[in-house]
């Protein structure tokens, strides 16, 4: 099992914008790993695992689900060791 840890970013958001990223992304079995609280900027962690190693493919589903809420989200995927 391979788990990787994903941060979506976005500029100037609100909290509504990572409360409707967490709807999308939790069916999809993202977790939250950052909490909003006093050190909430612009960006959340999550946390994916998956039995395949595709890096591309776990982007791109952040990415996809990031770009309903806000334009332009930055998304980065890294694989956790």
């Amino acid at each position: 099992m391979t788990t990787y840890r994903v941060r979506v970013g976005f500029h100037n958001p609100s909290a509504l914008t990572f409360l409707q990223l967490d709807e999308l992304l939790e069916p999809r079995r993202f977790c939250r790993l950052s909490s909003y609280g006093e050190k909430f900027r612009c960006f959340i962690d999550y946390e994916y695992k998956t039995e395949t190693k595709d890096l591309c493919a776990v982007c791109s589903i952040a990415q996809q689900a990031a770009s309903q809420i806000k334009k332009n989200p930055l998304v980065l995927v890294e694989v956790k060791a």
